[in-house]
């Protein structure tokens, strides 16, 4: 199995977002975030195309996957209606302009057509606090905010134009806990690397096959992740992550946003 699908199947989150994701991808998808694509590749059916800020990103997204990417910021190169479904998991945060962006999905998405979103959660969350004292602030991580409340999100949604059909949180205090002790790890190890998708993340093939010694930490590392994982289930922890499926009201987006 290849660095990015190790990665991959031995991260919760990715999975739990696999789950949440894959009865629900359509026939023309455009994945925003293109990151190390070992979950698009999971997900992947139908017609799909990826964008994202970095051209090595990109670059390395489309060899990766056989599919076409593109290099673009919050105003999408897509004419109206492109898409049935786009795909936005851990990517809002780190625009400049969130408002923006959800416009121009609204716009390339079809009527009826869905978002699925995942975010990080904002507010007075302990994890933060720690990440804070560990020096895993949100610049390291790509972020232009730290997350998003339940309702803001919502509100965002609405804005642009959309209907929330469904919203969860997932990955709770454990979880999280173990994951930035991980990210810290790979931090100190690899320095800084500056991109869209922060320094905590490898991308590019190069520092994939540099992690194979981790990748087998990683391995020994999964059952306390599980046991994370267990005790946040059963202890009720706060969740971390929030995950919607949002469908695009008709007549919204039908127009390209208007130029100053």
């Amino acid at each position: 199995m290849d660095p990015r699908q190790e990665i991959t199947r031995r991260s919760l989150k990715k999975i739990k977002k696999f789950h949440l994701v894959r009865e629900r991808v359509g026939e023309k998808n455009l994945e925003l975030g293109c990151s190390s694509a070992g979950l698009s590749r999971m997900l992947m059916r139908g017609s799909w195309v990826g964008l994202d800020f970095d051209f090595s990103v990109v670059k390395e997204y489309s060899s990766y996957l056989g599919k076409p990417a593109v290099v673009a910021g919050e105003n999408l190169p897509f004419l109206p209606s492109s898409f049935d479904t786009v795909l936005m998991l851990d990517f809002l945060e780190h625009v400049d302009d969130d408002r923006l962006l959800l416009n121009e999905v609204a716009r390339v998405l079809e009527n009826g057509g869905h978002l699925l979103i995942s975010v990080p959660r904002s507010g007075k969350l302990l994890i933060l606090k720690i990440k804070n004292i560990l020096g895993l602030k949100k610049e390291v991580y790509g972020h232009r905010r730290e997350g998003y409340g339940e309702d803001e999100l919502r509100n965002l949604l609405r804005d642009a134009g959309f209907e929330v059909e469904y919203m969860e949180g997932h990955s709770g205090f454990f979880l999280e806990l173990l994951e930035a002790i991980q990210n810290l790890f790979y931090f100190k190890l690899k320095g800084r690397k500056k991109r869209r998708s922060g320094s905590i993340s490898p991308v590019e093939e190069g520092e994939l096959q540099s992690l194979r010694k981790l990748l087998f930490l990683q391995k020994i590392a999964y059952p306390f992740f599980l046991m994370a994982d267990f005790l946040d289930r059963i202890l009720h922890t706060s969740h971390h992550v929030l995950f919607a499926v949002a469908v695009k009201r008709e007549g919204e987006g039908e127009n390209p946003p208007s130029q100053i």
